[in-house]
This record gives structure tokens, C-alpha cells and sequence, in this order.
């Protein structure tokens, strides 16, 4: 606004391009915002090698999936036995195996989710960036949606958007503005005329997806289920920058050395290493803007973790899935490491269908050391 330049115009280019997305479908569509970036920086063929990759494994969808708020929301008949389920962008788009194996994972230890109909965007780090507004505006949407559906807690796997309605949440509470604004982020996500204005009554929980597995199951319940254990499976744990920090938004006790992934993996019977990095940055959102960056820094955790003895990393966070899954062609690993979603793991565990585990969907093929380890058969 007052004229600046951004050193890296990248960046700004992206933010404009997500948010411009959003406010065209009400959710992220990642081959829109990739085309409109590779026009407008005139970077054509930078990361084709990895797009094809993804394509192949099918996960960029050619079409966008716009959201389609309900036109009166209604309570849920189910919503006081269930959880809210809120995947979030990306697990509708590049990381289906983390959806997939959430669900099934979910229904084999009891825990009912709902997907509300009509979620849109959290904005994540774009609007973050760019408008404080929308940062806050659409997080909230979502909360109004889920609460005037009846539930009192709401799931998200995605460690970003957990970190942006936890973000809001806390917005609320330093400022005790409650309202949705008249005008939403976009015209195809406007708010229906009934929820123009309504009060969010604060009564939605916001919850990780490991957090209420261990506050509704706990790891008693998570190791009844395991019908194969991860017996000689040596991993490392990697929560990234955003379920734990800040503490005082996301209420982590142990933001520096969380350990419920740890428990998790341990009550799977997997052995699991401790190491420095639990929480170090993978380069994040420069994905897109600076994948030297994060070709450096995901490149680092992977080296480190190989050193603490791991055979596999244990992620929760789609944006990290990608950086250290799909990018590792990238760094010219002389051994590529396998890293899955917790979730898939835990499927393995407890038998589930291989559809359950969607362990195709990983661009490093984490079967070949899943079935030397005795844990899978051969597909």
C-alpha cells in the first residue's frame, strides 16, 4: 500500500494468485494457482518434473471444486455423537492418501466424522500474508458453519488450517469481536443471508487430529486396534512449525518437544527415535516461491533424520508431506527415504484394507521397506 517493493515479487505474486482462487471457488485450486503464477513470473518450466509426477499419482485435480454453502444451516441429526471433519483444501487435492486413511483410521477406533457441507478455505499462509481480513474472516465462516451444525468439536488434520482457526480462535478471545462480516472473501463463498451477522457462540473446540485421538481413544484404545504391530520399524516423528507454535494459540504444552505422534507410533509398535528436529522448519510455504529453499532445509531434516538412525518420518502436515515426499527426487538422495502420514501407518497397523492406507499415493514408495519389514504382504 504504500508502494515497497517485495524482494522476492514471487511471493507476492503467489499470495495474490491463492487468494484469487479462493475467491473465485471458496477453496484452494492448486493447478489455477500454478498456471497464474508460470504466466505472470514468466517461469514456465521450473518443477514440471515434479508436477508430472503428481499427476501421475493422481493428485491434482484437473477441476476445481468449488464450495457450495448450504442455503439454510440446519443442526445435524448426528452431531451430538460425532465429530466435525474439516480436511481442509489439500486433502481434497494433493494429499488424498492422508484423507483416505483419516476416515478409515477414524471408523476403526470408534470416532463418527462428518465432513460439513459448504467448508471454505482457511487462507492459510497467503492471506495470513496479505489480508489480516480474510485471515480471520474465513477461518470464523467455518467455525459459524460447524456451530450452527450442531457440533461441539471439530477434527483437522492439516496442521495449517488447525494453526488458522486456532489463530482465529485467539483472535476472538484478544479481541472479542464475534461477528461475521457482511462481506466474505469472495462472491461464489458469500455468507447466506441467515448467517450475515451471526454471533459465533464460541462453543466449537478445535482439535489436531492426533489430540483427539488421544483424548477420545488414548493409546490403550490405539494399541487394542493394532492387529500388526511395526515391530523393527525404526522412524522419526516431524511436527513442523505450525501444530505446536505458538503455544499460546495452539495451547501445546511442549511446543519445542511434543510427543504425541511419538505415542501414537509407539503404542503401534514402531521404534520410535528421538532427534533435534522435530519441530524445525521444511521451508514451509516457499514451495511454490523459493524451492531452493526448501529443497535445503527438507533436504537437512531428511539427512538428520537418517543419522538418528530412522528408517521412515512420520509427518502430520500435508505441506510437509510434500516437501520431503514429493521433493526428494529433487535433492539427488544417494537413498530416499520414505515419509508417511501417521494415519497411514496407524492403517497399516490395524489391518485395514490397502485402499485404507493409500500407500500408492506416496511418490516415495514406502511399500518395499513396509514389506521387508514384515508388516505388509506383497499387492
Amino acid at each position: 500500500a504504500r508502494g515497497y517493493k517485495p524482494q522476492v515479487p514471487e511471493v507476492k505474486i503467489m499470495n495474490e494468485a491463492f487468494l484469487r482462487e479462493v475467491r473465485l471457488w471458496g477453496r484452494a485450486y492448486e493447478l489455477g494457482l500454478m498456471a497464474e503464477m508460470k504466466l505472470r513470473t514468466g517461469d514456465l518450466f521450473s518443477d514440471l518434473d515434479l508436477g508430472i509426477k503428481m499427476i501421475s499419482h493422481r493428485k491434482f485435480p484437473f477441476l476445481p471444486h468449488p464450495a457450495r454453502r448450504p442455503a439454510k444451516v440446519r443442526p445435524h441429526p448426528d452431531a451430538a455423537n460425532a465429530l466435525a471433519y474439516y480436511p481442509g483444501c489439500s486433502l481434497h487435492a494433493t494429499s488424498p492418501e492422508f484423507d483416505h486413511s483419516t476416515r478409515a483410521v477414524c471408523q476403526a477406533l470408534g470416532m463418527e466424522l462428518i465432513e460439513p457441507r459448504g467448508w471454505v478455505c482457511c487462507g492459510s499462509s497467503a492471506a495470513h500474508r496479505a489480508d489480516p481480513g480474510a485471515a480471520l474472516r474465513l477461518p470464523l465462516e467455518n467455525l459459524v458453519l460447524i456451530e450452527q451444525s450442531g457440533f461441539q468439536e471439530v477434527v483437522m488434520p492439516c496442521a495449517a488450517c488447525f494453526n488458522r482457526h486456532k489463530t482465529a480462535l485467539h483472535e476472538l478471545r484478544r479481541h472479542g469481536e464475534r461477528h461475521v462480516g457482511e462481506r466474505h472473501v469472495g462472491e461464489r463463498a458469500a455468507s447466506p443471508p441467515e448467517q450475515s451477522g451471526y454471533a459465533y457462540q464460541g462453543s466449537v473446540r478445535v482439535s489436531s487430529l492426533a489430540e483427539s485421538i488421544h483424548n477420545r481413544v488414548g493409546l490403550e484404545g490405539v494399541a487394542a486396534k493394532v492387529k500388526q504391530p511395526l515391530h523393527d520399524l525404526r522412524l522419526v516423528c516431524y511436527y513442523g512449525c505450525l501444530l505446536t507454535r505458538p503455544p499460546e494459540v495452539t495451547g501445546s504444552a511442549h511446543p519445542e518437544n511434543p510427543t504425541e505422534l511419538d505415542e501414537l507410533m509407539a503404542a503401534l509398535g514402531a521404534q520410535v527415535l528421538d532427534w533435534s528436529y522435530k519441530t524445525t522448519c521444511c521451508g514451509a510455504a516457499h514451495s511454490l516461491t523459493r524451492p531452493d529453499i526448501v529443497l535445503k532445509l527438507s533436504g537437512d531434516l531428511i539427512q538428520h533424520a537418517r543419522q538418528a538412525g530412522a528408517e521412515a518420518i512420520a509427518v502430520a502436515c500435508p505441506l510437509c508431506h510434500t516437501n520431503l515426499d514429493a521433493r526428494q527426487f529433487q535433492m539427488k538422495l544417494a537413498e530416499p527415504m520414505p515419509v508417511l502420514f501417521f494415519t497411514q501407518l496407524m492403517a497399516v497397523a490395524f489391518g485395514l484394507p490397502e485402499k485404507a492406507a493409500s500407500l500408492n499415493k506416496n511418490l516415495v514408495d514406502p511399500r518395499p521397506m513396509l514389506f521387508a519389514k514384515g508388516v505388509i504382504g506383497l499387492s
